[in-house]
């Protein structure tokens, strides 16, 4: 039976990247990469069936974060008239902010509670060099309960919302001594791509004409003898020198893959404790346009705010839900979702007519995801991120993935090629060591 040099299990972002690293290498590594799904690309998927060719829809990561020349995706992009830079900054031109009655919200209250809410946060900065650490629900919620303008409370919470679906995880889940450090030192700014970021990844393979093997659910791995034995959900058994693990987070604390020897409790220990959150897309088509043409997003204000992106060229509205609520939405039925969500709108627009076709994911109710993306939930920190980096049983276990991303942010689709590539630096240098 043939050995490899190094198989790589995952063939999102991160084993994509050390694929392109095994390539673009002198030497002759003999690499594979085994994927559970019939595709390649992972969390990034851009969906060109459901709607058609003409309509490409990122059911996963939509934006080119980060964008600037260093970013490693930056190099494939390919600029297209209608992509843009998302701002999360309010503009009334070209976003509308209401309550559950439809009733528009006055600027200046907008910007006092986002004013409100930024001074908030800054209460964080007081946990980084503490001892201790609470979540940042309870950091703020004791001040944000002494708000007496109603209204004003209601647009801090919605503001305190959108931090929930930016990190796809609820402020009681969230460290308050790590929160933000996540991004890493990177700028902040998100280029949205018309054609998809999952067609992207997916054309980034493509180029690269890598070694993949699609439809393979590896499901055990064992090391004995200094060779990694690994094992196939078809009984399938492939040898190689080391492993590259580039799984998601959720996975692995799932325990979709049994090893033989057992992980080290450290390593178990930090799968345990980093966060992984959940960020789902209702996507909603309508015969005809009945909101402004020229809005980008249509926040509504209530109990859960609901965050709506607009997309005019295909009669569109994509609404974004994360954490409990997207849990809570992945229990019921498209129809169901689809009625609540009509309901709601028709309150803002009575002229609304019912949505002709839809498209819901379910990231949390995915094998081969079972989440969406890590952050700092309690009881995390650089360190965790450091450990779950650390290769095991001797060196010839390594791990990938945006969730060991240690050097830069975590939670991107750079996250994981920059991890991959990494791990396949790191392997390479294995690789010649045993040859000397």
């Amino acid at each position: 039976m043939d050995v490899y040099d190094v198989i790589i299990v995952g063939c999102g972002s991160a084993g994509i990247g050390a694929g392109i690293e095994f390539e673009n290498i002198q030497s002759d590594i003999k690499y594979l990469i085994l994927e559970a799904r019939n595709r390649t690309g992972g969390r990034a998927y851009t969906d060109i069936t459901t709607f058609g060719k003409d309509i490409p829809l990122d059911h996963g990561a939509h934006y080119l974060c980060h964008h600037e020349e260093t970013n490693f995706l930056r190099r494939f992009y390919v600029p297209f008239e209608r992509d843009y830079i998302e701002s999360d900054s309010y503009d009334k031109s070209t976003m509308k902010i209401v309550d559950q009655n439809g009733n528009i919200i006055e600027d200046d209250l907008i910007e006092k509670a986002t004013k409100y809410v930024e001074d908030l946060l800054l209460t964080t900065r007081e946990y980084s060099n503490g001892t201790s650490d609470i979540s940042v629900f309870d950091l703020v919620n004791s001040r944000l309960e002494t708000i007496s303008d109603q209204q004003l409370k209601s647009l801090a919470k919605m503001c305190l919302s959108y931090i929930e679906c930016h990190e796809g995880s609820d402020l009681n889940q969230l460290s308050s001594k790590f929160y933000g450090k996540g991004e890493g030192d990177v700028i902040e700014s998100d280029l949205a791509i018309t054609n998809g970021l999952g067609s992207l990844v997916q054309n980034i393979a493509l180029k690269y004409h890598l070694r993949i093997k699609l439809n393979t659910i590896v499901t055990n791995i064992d090391i004995s003898n200094g060779i990694v034995q690994i094992k196939t959900k078809d009984n399938q058994i492939y040898l190689c020198r080391y492993v590259l693990l580039t799984i998601p987070l959720g996975c692995l604390k799932s325990n979709t893959i049994q090893f033989s020897p057992p992980l080290p409790t450290w390593k178990k220990e930090a799968i345990d404790t980093m966060g992984f959150g959940l960020l789902n897309k209702v996507y909603l088509q309508f015969s005809e346009l009945f909101w402004e043409k020229q809005l980008r997003r249509i926040t509504i204000v209530r109990e859960q705010s609901q965050f709506y992106y607009c997309l005019p060229e295909y009669q569109m509205l994509a609404l974004y839900v994360s954490g409990f609520m997207a849990r809570q939405y992945e229990k019921k039925t498209d129809q169901q979702i689809v009625d609540e969500i009509f309901q709601s709108l028709q309150r803002i627009y009575p002229n609304i007519t019912y949505p002709i076709k839809w498209l819901i994911t379910r990231w949390g109710s995915d094998p081969y995801s079972q989440g969406s993306y890590s952050s700092f939930h309690l009881g995390s920190n650089p360190d965790t991120v450091k450990d779950l980096s650390q290769e095991t049983h001797d060196g010839h276990v390594c791990w990938a993935g945006e969730h060991t991303n240690y050097d830069g942010c975590i939670g991107y689709i750079d996250s994981g090629f920059e991890s991959g590539i990494r791990e396949a630096k790191r392997i390479v240098n294995k690789l010649h060591v045993l040859e000397n």
